[in-house]
């Protein structure tokens, strides 16, 4: 049987997949597994919004800002799955909302199953940070989420 697995991860955080790959080898025993890792760089609007609200710096940033934020996710994403532990692996790299560009491409490679990474709670996250909880709310498929050891 074909699985097909959809793993998001922050190519800067490696507490967002360091944990998976156990998991996926657990769920992939007896299974061909379709692999897509998928990052997901914020939109200029939502990086400058979190950064206490700093518009002003908007007009100094250079205007290819993001095609450079893209293209540095994307070699990273590369270098994190040059492995070809699970076989071929689809690459995706994106930009928007980090769980609403999940869910999109979750849907468009028909994912059976996403595996996450949850990151050790707060006092503002209780169970799981706000992205990982809204794809386990609006996912169409499964999700496995990957509590940190």
């Amino acid at each position: 049987m074909k699985l097909r697995i959809l793993v998001p991860v922050d190519v800067e955080e490696p507490r967002s997949w360091s944990g998976v790959l156990s998991e996926l080898h657990q769920h992939a025993k007896g299974n061909e597994i379709e692999l897509t890792v998928a990052t997901v760089v914020p939109e200029l609007g939502t990086v400058i919004a979190q950064a206490a609200q700093a518009a002003p710096f908007a007009s100094v940033l250079p205007a290819d800002f993001r095609d450079k934020a893209l293209s540095v996710a994307r070699t990273r994403l590369e270098e994190l799955t040059a492995t070809e532990e699970f076989g071929p692996v689809q690459r995706v790299v994106r930009a928007g909302s980090v769980y609403s560009e999940i869910l999109q491409t979750a849907g468009e490679t028909a994912a059976d199953l996403i595996v996450l990474m949850s990151h050790l709670p707060d006092f503002g996250d209780y169970l799981l940070g706000p992205n990982a909880a809204k794809i386990v709310r609006h996912a169409t498929c499964s999700v496995l989420v990957v509590r940190p050891k």
